[in-house]
């Protein structure tokens, strides 16, 4: 993967022929569509982006602002288009939640996908592209898994759950005139505003509230760089080319493994935040949850640790990313420690900005 003239990651080996060359993406104006939109059009590709907020500064494209659940709003975004990537979705960690909160997220990530899946189909769409989760099959201690691992049994998020449901929906309605398939990716991170998981952990630094650790440090898990997940999205899309790829879903991830909270430590020592000497051993840390979300469910407080958030901090879990090298010739942009310390002037500012609000 080459850099193009603005830092995105441009994958050697597919242009816009390969991919599509009107590609349409949804969710386009979060953290990964900030980066696969502009690699798209590095590529040459022409690109439509469905969003429920503004565009971002220097955004390339042509953004409808419009929800996932309004038919009308999809059928503009995939009129014309040979590829869909699906990115619209709600990261909720919690399960025991109000009715309009849980009908909300079910609306948006799986009857978003339904939606999406009907309109591709009435437009002649070529290829859906869905950005799935290593979630859907994280139940417990399970290492080295790869693309044979069952679903989750049990949900402790809807997020999880949902995703599952959806992931279900798009490889099923693979079929000869619409190839479709989904990419795995664990937590992604990168430059820029950093990710989901890498601004909570700057959130609680920069407010003083990382003051204790969870689990006993023997927990592993996978996550992945923003740009490795781009690259495995458009190698995706091109891989649709064969029959035999459709309905097929691939682990994409750095191919490192981590205690999940030791991943942040280079993070931690650059802004001289303090490690944490005590830790809160994993079933008494699973209570707290478990109280914390009831007494949420009862009229209390946000629940300041959630079951689906310490599943994954505090379980021994790896996927092995064989398939996606040998299918798509996918390899990880980078790892941990040199991307953190490219990321770091970024994450500076997003950082800064946190203290400032304390």
């Amino acid at each position: 993967m080459s850099v193009g003239a603005k830092g995105v990651p441009v994958p050697e080996g597919v242009d816009a022929a390969r991919v599509g060359r009107v590609c349409a993406v949804t969710g386009a104006a979060g953290y990964v569509g900030s980066w696969l939109v502009p690699t798209l059009r590095a590529l040459g590709c022409e690109v439509r982006a469905l969003d429920r907020v503004d565009a971002p500064p220097g955004f390339e494209g042509t953004l409808i602002r419009g929800d996932i659940r309004v038919r009308a709003a999809i059928d503009r975004l995939v009129a014309g288009a040979d590829t869909v990537f699906h990115l619209a979705a709600v990261i909720e960690l919690r399960r025991l939640v109000p009715a309009s909160v849980r009908d909300e997220v079910v609306a948006i990530n799986v009857g978003g996908v339904t939606g999406l899946i009907d309109a591709c189909r009435a437009a002649g769409v070529k290829r859906l592209v869905d950005v799935s989760s290593n979630n859907v099959c994280i139940d417990g201690d399970r290492v080295e898994q790869d693309e044979t691992a069952p679903y989750a049994a049990r949900t402790w998020d809807l997020y999880t759950a949902t995703k599952i449901e959806a992931e279900r929906l798009v490889l099923a309605a693979n079929g000869e005139s619409l190839r479709t398939c989904a990419v795995r990716p664990g937590g992604i991170w990168g430059p820029g505003e950093g990710g989901y998981m890498v601004r909570e952990f700057l959130a609680a630094a920069a407010k003083g509230q990382f003051v204790v650790r969870l689990g006993d440090g023997r927990a592993t898990g996978d996550n992945t760089h923003v740009f490795s997940l781009v690259r495995a999205l458009v190698q995706a899309a091109a891989a649709l080319e064969r029959p035999e790829m459709g309905g097929r879903a691939w682990f994409v991830t750095d191919d490192e493994r981590f205690d999940p909270i030791e991943w942040f430590r280079p993070i931690a020592e650059h802004f001289e935040v303090a490690w944490p000497k005590r830790s809160i051993p994993g079933p008494v840390a699973w209570a707290m949850a478990t109280a914390s979300e009831w007494a949420h469910r009862a009229g209390g407080p946000r629940p300041f640790l959630t079951r689906g958030g310490l599943l994954k901090i505090l379980t021994r879990t790896s996927f092995r990313i064989d398939a996606a090298r040998r299918d798509l010739g996918y390899e990880p942009w980078t790892r941990r420690d040199a991307g953190l310390a490219e990321a770091m002037p970024d994450l500076e500012r997003v950082y800064a900005g946190f203290r400032g609000q304390r």
